[in-house]
């Protein structure tokens, strides 16, 4: 079996318990819960998985990028670890601040303290993985099947204690408690493997350097992805929040289907840029067809069977979500052309300042459109807005792909020094 094959196996283990082990859970806690308490749920895990974006900072994608470069460095990597894992305690420092912050001024926040608490426990604990270490090393399966074990074991555990709405922060809690024992155990292997270098001041800003530029893409990214059930939530009722969170949450899972396959792809096209653009070229159109394909297939099932999916996964109660998940349908087909675009082509040839405007332009868009549309149209309005937006950034990749495929860029700078 290959590398890429195995590593392509492990992330979609841990992508069964991240993604599909909580859909899974979404017929019970749908019915359980009700559109409101799962409203209430979902509001705070979207303000939890922000904080957790500024934890992750982008070492998801520069991290495994830099690990990859540097991979036959063992002090290297030592240092590279040190560095990235000084910059993320500070980066958990800030994103508690801004917790009590907005606990005092987002009153949907502030009324449910042990679910907001929890949510942000489980952002921490998702933001701390050192998942990027492994990926870039392309030395998965270790840390997939512990990953797994954790989160199955949680899941386990929200079927049995969660009874009814008071028990709603539960079901963040307890995945808190599996992420943090994973991204525990991963680190202390990590450090086993090839020990740490206690980061300096210095080292720790050059690691906030690194990332940066992914940073601004997954921030613009999430601004209206993972983010819009948030958004959502400061201006509309808990019960539209839990109409649209559960057509989000099965349009997300069908799209995330595609994360582990891109994840496990991204270090072949990292390493192939450093042969130049007519290596990249030639290795694209291997990952173009895998991602259009499943992408393609995972959009024509949820538009066909949209009405069926939401009576079984989500129940009678949440017939409102129906119309919300067509328009949501074509996520996974627009999110997969685009990650061919940015991350198999732009982000490979150090251009992670184009892919990062390019996704900061949809993020503006996606604003006007929310100001415009959601106080009229509610969830359905929000659904909208998110489609139209990805429309807009395959439209500016597609543009900047064909204009670096005529003209390639020069070499990208060396990765962080140590």
């Amino acid at each position: 079996m290959t590398g890429v094959l195995r590593n392509i196996i492990a992330l979609y283990g841990v992508h069964l318990v991240t993604f599909v082990l909580p859909l899974l859970t979404v017929p019970f806690l749908a019915r359980v819960l009700g559109p409101g308490a799962w409203g209430a749920v979902a509001f705070a895990q979207a303000f939890g998985a922000l904080l957790g974006l500024l934890v992750e900072y982008g070492f998801d994608l520069a991290g495994a990028r830099a690990v990859a470069r540097d991979r036959d460095n063992p002090a290297r990597l030592a240092a590279l670890l040190g560095q990235i894992t000084g910059a993320k305690l500070l980066l958990g420092a800030a994103a508690l601040v801004i917790a009590v912050i907005a606990q005092q001024v987002v009153p949907a926040l502030g009324a449910h303290p042990a679910l907001l608490w929890a949510s942000v426990a489980l952002g921490l604990a998702q933001g701390a993985s050192p998942l990027w270490f492994y990926q870039g090393l392309e030395r998965l399966p270790r840390v997939a099947a512990v990953d797994v074990t954790a989160k199955a074991v949680g899941t386990v555990a929200l079927l049995t204690l969660v009874r009814g709405p008071a028990d709603a922060w539960l079901v963040p809690a307890l995945a808190a408690a599996a992420a943090t024992f994973s991204a525990a155990w991963g680190f202390t292997q990590a450090v086993r493997t090839v020990g740490i270098r206690t980061p300096t001041p210095g080292g720790i800003r050059d690691a906030l350097r690194l990332g940066w530029t992914m940073f601004v893409f997954r921030g613009s990214a999430a601004f209206y992805s993972s983010a819009s059930t948030f958004l959502l939530g400061l201006f509309v009722p808990a019960t539209l929040v839990g109409y649209y969170a559960g057509a989000e949450r099965l349009a997300r899972a069908a799209q995330g289907l595609l994360q582990p396959l891109s994840r496990a792809l991204y270090p072949r096209y990292s390493r192939a840029a450093q042969d130049g653009p007519r290596a990249l070229q030639a290795l694209l159109p291997h990952g173009a067809r895998l991602m259009l394909a499943a992408g393609g297939a995972l959009s024509a099932a949820l538009l066909l069977g949209a009405p069926l999916l939401v009576r079984i996964l989500l129940g009678t109660d949440f017939e409102p979500a129906t119309p919300v998940l067509r328009v949501l349908a074509a996520l996974p087909l627009l999110i997969g052309v685009n990650i061919v675009l940015g991350l198999f082509w732009l982000v490979p040839l150090g251009l992670d300042g184009t892919f990062n405007g390019t996704v900061a332009l949809g993020a503006l868009l996606n604003a006007a459109l929310i100001v415009a549309l959601v106080p009229h149209a509610g969830p359905l309005g929000m659904a909208v807005a998110v489609i139209a937006t990805e429309v807009c950034v395959f439209a500016l990749l597609a543009r900047a792909y064909r204009r670096t495929r005529r003209t390639p860029p020069p070499p990208h700078p060396a990765p962080l020094e140590a």
